[in-house]
Formats: structure tokens, sequence, C-alpha cells
């Protein structure tokens, strides 16, 4: 594994595997039990040539079928592909699910709601087993205030869920942008679900994700972690060790066990640029058992 050496880890934490949740079913807007998964690319690990190899690398590393259950999946681009993605229909038959973050034009008109509309009726034609993050991380950078932000969901979010797919809100969870999660938790219509991005390097910053999660209960919304792992973010100057990622899991199973993440959690062993430094290397990689500990804490709760 690039980026992050043996050395660089100061100890392990114990923790031990949970079982795979039974998935719910395509056009649910509610999981019916907790999912946890892992998402990983062709770069993720050297030598891999399609996502079901990459898949079973991750999934034998940490003695759990991730990779191969639920994976988020992102369109970076508010033009809508007219073809099934490959990491999807590689997936699919082996029963795996997506979260789906789609980012329709922020000029909005009913051509954009038309594409984004065949997109995902190519998708459930397809039988891609899905659920919808509309615009992931929008609270980071795209979006600077509720006003747009709102706009933006209420004109596209009925489309999701007229298609009859679960519209969920994903934000990002950093030092930068947790205000602004919090702020645009939006309306007109109410989320089916909340999916949050949320990293160790965050914890290290002093986020916590207490008041999302209340918000989502407020709401009468599932909550689940749509990305979670060790770093985010392009600076390493504040670099993560082995005893922040031990308190961060710690406080990831701490609200697991209260039963905060009712849809699950999807571990991001995909990284930007040329390090993947969230990538899981080795079936000793000493950040496992913390991601087992968060595992079995989300499909045990009471």
């Amino acid at each position: 594994m690039l980026g992050v050496s043996r050395r660089e880890f100061l100890g392990g934490a114990a923790g031990v595997a949970a079982a795979v949740a039974l998935p719910p079913s395509r056009n649910s807007r509610t999981a019916t039990a907790p999912l946890v998964g892992a998402t990983v690319d062709l770069h993720s690990y050297a030598g891999v040539t399609n996502y079901v190899q990459a898949a079973n690398i991750l999934d034998g590393y940490v003695g759990m079928p991730l990779a191969t259950t639920i994976q988020k999946f992102l369109l970076t681009s508010s033009v809508f592909p007219t073809s099934v993605d490959p990491k999807l229909t590689q997936l699919s038959p082996d029963g795996c699910q997506f979260v789906v973050s789609v980012m329709p034009s922020t000029t909005l008109t009913s051509s954009a709601q038309t594409a984004l509309s065949n997109y995902l009726a190519m998708l459930t034609k397809a039988g891609i087993n899905y659920r919808v993050l509309l615009f992931s991380e929008a609270n980071d950078t795209a979006f600077t205030s509720q006003q747009t932000w709102q706009a933006y969901w209420s004109y596209y979010a009925p489309v999701i869920k007229d298609a009859g797919v679960s519209c969920a809100y994903c934000p990002g969870c950093n030092g930068q942008s947790i205000g602004r999660a919090e702020a645009f938790f939006p309306s007109n219509p109410t989320p089916d679900e909340l999916w949050l991005d949320y990293y160790a390097t965050a914890l290290r910053g002093g986020v916590k994700i207490d008041k999302m999660i209340a918000l989502a209960k407020a709401a009468g919304i599932s909550v689940g972690l749509a990305e979670w792992g060790w770093h985010a973010g392009k600076s390493f100057l504040a670099p993560m060790t082995m005893p922040w990622w031990t308190l961060y899991c710690n406080y990831l199973a701490h609200l697991a066990a209260s039963g905060s993440f009712g849809l699950g959690a999807i571990y991001f062993d995909d990284s930007p640029g040329p390090h993947p430094v969230n990538a899981i290397g080795a079936t000793n990689d000493p950040r496992i058992p913390g991601i087992k500990k968060v595992f079995s804490a989300i499909q045990t709760a009471r």
C-alpha cells in the first residue's frame, strides 16, 4: 500500500467480523437492515483489470464480503451517461448494491430533469440495485448558500422520488463544511435518507456528527455512512495516526451501538491521486480491527 507505511501505524484495535445483512429491494425508500460495504476502484490495487477483482482483493484482506455487498458510485459530471458504467454491470450480477451520487446541472432546466429521469430509468431497466444521493458533498464548495442549495434540491429531488428510488442528502462532514452540512439539511421534499461522508481526519479536526444524526432523527429518516476511512482532503500537514484512528473507530462504534446507522456504512477503499492512502493493503493491515469493530457494532445494534 502506497502512502502509509507500516511504521506510520502506532498500534491496533480489537474487533470482530460481522455478518452481512439482507439487502433492501431496489425501489424501497428505506433500508430493511443496515448494510456494510466498501468502495474500491481499479486503481485501488496494482494490476487490477476489473471491478470484481478489486472487490475480491479488499474482501479477502478484511475477511468480510464488503465491496461485493454495497459500494458508493459517483458521477462526476452533469452530463449523464447513455450506457450503464462497467463498475455497475460487473458487480451487480454478484448481488452488489450501490448508492449512486448524481449531480444534474446547476442550471435548472427541464432538459436536465429529463436527463436525470432517463438515467435512473436506464439503471432500473438494467436491474441495478441502487439508491440515489443528490449531489454528494454539495456543501463543500459547489453551493455556498442554503437558498441556492434548497432551490436545487427542490428541483431535482422530486424527479428521483418519482422514479421510485430513495433520494438522499449526503453532505461532506469536515472542518470547513460541517456548519453548512447542518444548515443545508433540505426540505420540500424531505430526504428519504441521510448519508454522511465523514473521515478520521475530520474527527482529528474536532468534527463530530451527532447533530447531523439528530437532524435526521427529527425528520424521521435513517442514517448511513456513505464514505468513512483513514484520510480525506488534500493536506497531509496533520497526518492520521493509529491513536486517532482508534478514537475515530471507537466513536463510530459508539454511535452504531445506539442504532444511529440504520442504513449501514461503506468504507472508502479508494483515494484520488497517486497514493491510495485509504486502501487496505494486506491481511495484517492494522486498521482492519477498527473496521470490523465499527461494522460489528452497526449490525448488532439494538
